[in-house]
C-alpha cells in the first residue's frame, strides 16, 4: 500500500488558486462517455458529487486563508497487487465490489488523516474525520510515465525502434516502385515484432496504459476544516509545542508517518489482510535507514567488516536478551539458541550491512555498523523466524 501525501507543486502555484485544474485532470477518464457512464467524486456524505460541486466546495471553503497560502491538498491511495487481489475475494465473500470496498475504506482513512493532527475545537471536541472537507475519486488505469526508472530501459529501447520505425516508413512512401515499397513495408512488419509489449499486448512506451488491475484513488482536501476556523496542512511536521487532546498532553503537527502505518493497519483490520513482514511499511522505513548509511561510511574490505560487526551485534543482543525476546525464547542460556536460526540472522544481517557500506565517510564506522547490523537483524527475525518455524 502506497500512501501518498502531494507536496503542492509550481507548475500549479503550490495549489494557491482554484482547484479547477485538478479537478478538470481526475475528469480525465471520463472523456467521451455519457453522463450515466461517468465516475463521481465521492465522501462520507455523498456518493455522487460532480466536479462542478467539488470545484465549488473547495474554492469557497478558504476561510481567512490568505492570497499566498496553499488552499488544498491531494493524496492518493494506491494499493499494491496483493492488495487488490485480496480485495478480490472479499468481493467474492461479500457480494460487494472491490470499488465499494476501496471506498469504504477511503473515508475510514480520512479519519486516521483527521486522528494525526492531534488537534481539538475550543470546546474540548477533536478533530475528527466529518469535519474533513474532502471528495476522492476512483481510477482505474495507468499510463506509463517518463522517468519511471522500472520502465525506463524499456522505453527507451521502444523508443529508438519507433524512431527506426518512422524513418523506415517514410523511406517507404519515397520508393518509385511497388516492389521496393513493399520491401522497406516488411522491414516495418519486421522492426514492430521487436517492440517489449505489456501482458496485454500494449506497446510499453510514455502515455501508454498499462496492464493489470490498476485500481486506485485520488483525494483532494481542503486546507481549511469544514468550520473554517482550523488551517491544517499534512506538510507540516510535529513540532515541539503540544496540544491537550483527551486529558493527554500530545504533539502538535502531522506526523506523515504515523498516517501511512495507520493507513496500512487499517487496511489489514478492516479486510482481514495478513501483510508479510517485508511489505510493512515499518520494514520499509527500518530498511531506509540501513540503506541510508551508505552515504556515510567508506570501507576498503566491507564482507570482512560487515562480519565482524554482525557477531559482534549477535553478542549484544544475546547478552542483553533482546535477541531471544524478539525469537520468543525464555531460555537464558545463549548456548541453547538454535544455530540454525542464528546462522540465517548472521546471513542476512551481514548483506544489509554490505549493502550500506558507499563511499562516504564516517568518525566510528564499528558503532555505526554494529547499529546497523542490529537493525539488520530485528528486521530479518520477522522472516527468518518464520522460516525455520518458530
Amino acid at each position: 500500500m502506497v500512501i501518498r501525501i502531494h507536496r503542492p507543486s509550481k507548475m500549479a502555484d503550490k495549489n494557491r488558486g482554484s482547484v479547477s485544474n485538478l479537478v478538470d485532470y481526475l475528469e480525465k477518464e471520463n472523456t467521451g462517455k455519457g453522463v450515466d457512464e461517468h465516475e463521481e467524486f465521492f465522501n462520507k456524505d455523498d456518493k455522487n458529487v460532480t466536479a462542478a460541486e467539488v470545484q465549488m466546495a473547495i474554492d469557497n471553503n478558504k476561510g481567512k486563508l490568505s492570497k499566498e497560502e496553499t488552499k488544498f491538498y491531494m493524496l492518493t491511495v494506491n494499493p499494491s497487487k496483493p492488495e487488490l487481489e485480496h480485495l478480490r475475494t472479499k468481493m467474492d465473500e461479500t457480494t460487494v465490489s472491490d470499488e465499494r470496498l476501496l471506498k469504504m475504506y477511503v473515508n475510514d482513512l480520512m479519519d486516521e488523516y483527521a486522528k494525526n493532527f492531534n488537534r481539538t475545537y475550543e470546546d474540548g471536541k477533536p478533530l475528527t474525520g466529518d469535519d474533513i472537507l474532502y471528495y476522492a475519486k476512483i481510477e482505474h488505469d495507468r499510463t506509463y510515465k517518463h522517468g519511471e526508472k522500472r520502465f525506463s530501459k524499456v522505453m527507451d529501447y521502444n523508443k529508438r525502434i519507433e524512431k527506426r520505425v518512422f524513418q523506415v516508413k517514410k523511406e517507404a512512401n519515397q520508393m518509385n516502385t511497388p516492389s521496393r515499397k513493399e520491401k522497406k513495408l516488411k522491414q516495418v512488419e519486421k522492426l514492430e515484432k521487436d517492440y517489449v509489449r505489456n501482458s496485454e499486448g500494449t506497446i510499453i512506451k510514455e502515455g501508454a496504459l498499462k496492464d493489470g488491475n490498476n485500481l486506485h484513488v485520488h483525494i483532494i482536501v481542503s486546507r481549511m476544516d469544514k468550520k473554517q476556523t482550523m488551517k491544517l496542512s499534512p506538510m507540516a511536521n510535529h513540532k515541539q509545542s503540544q496540544n491537550e487532546l483527551n486529558g493527554q498532553k500530545v504533539d502538535i503537527g502531522f506526523n506523515r508517518d504515523a498516517f501511512v502505518a495507520s493507513g496500512e493497519k487499517l487496511f489489514d483490520t478492516k479486510f482481514e489482510y495478513d501483510r508479510p513482514p517485508e511489505y510493512q511499511y515499518t520494514y520499509y522505513k527500518e530498511a531506509k535507514k540501513i540503506r541510508s548509511v551508505s552515504n556515510l561510511m567508506h570501507l576498503t574490505n566491507p564482507k570482512a567488516f560487515a562480519k565482524t560487526v554482525v557477531k559482534k551485534a549477535l553478542n549484544e543482543m544475546i547478552t542483553d536478551k533482546s535477541l531471544q525476546k524478539q525469537l520468543g525464547y525464555v531460555t537464558k542460556d545463549p548456548r541453547k539458541l538454535p544455530m540454525k536460526t542464528i546462522k540465517k540472522l548472521e546471513e542476512k544481517a551481514i548483506e544489509s550491512v554490505v549493502k550500506a557500506m558507499g563511499a562516504g565517510a564516517y568518525t566510528n564506522p564499528v558503532t555505526a555498523g554494529v547499529q546497523i547490523a542490529k537493525q539488520a537483524i530485528s528486521i530479518a527475525v520477522k522472516t527468518v523466524s518464520k522460516g525455520v518455524g518458530i
